[in-house]
């Protein structure tokens, strides 16, 4: 199986994020909101496609996220922003 391993990088970010920072509290977590988040932020991350088992997924996860970490922390917060202000919902 083919991943895009941003994917997990994203999401944990993104997740750690909603849940530990007060400054976004009160923005909207529904499904579509997320998955707009996700998507806006990883379309401005360069993709890191692996093949791999699980227990070596987790093992390579912990070098990639220190890697890019000031991009992710970037993007996703920009994404954050963004979506916040332009939901695709009521």
């Amino acid at each position: 199986m083919v991943v895009n391993y941003m994917e997990e990088i994203v999401k944990n970010y993104l997740n750690q994020t909603l849940k530990n920072d007060p400054t976004y509290a009160s923005i909207c977590t529904c499904d579509q909101c997320i998955d707009d988040i996700m998507a806006k932020a990883l379309n401005n991350i360069k993709p890191y496609y692996i093949t791999t088992k699980t227990g070596e997924v987790y093992a390579e996860y912990s070098s990639l996220a220190n890697q890019n970490h000031a991009e992710v922390i970037a993007e996703v917060i920009k994404a954050i922003e963004f979506v916040s202000n332009h939901k695709n919902h009521e």
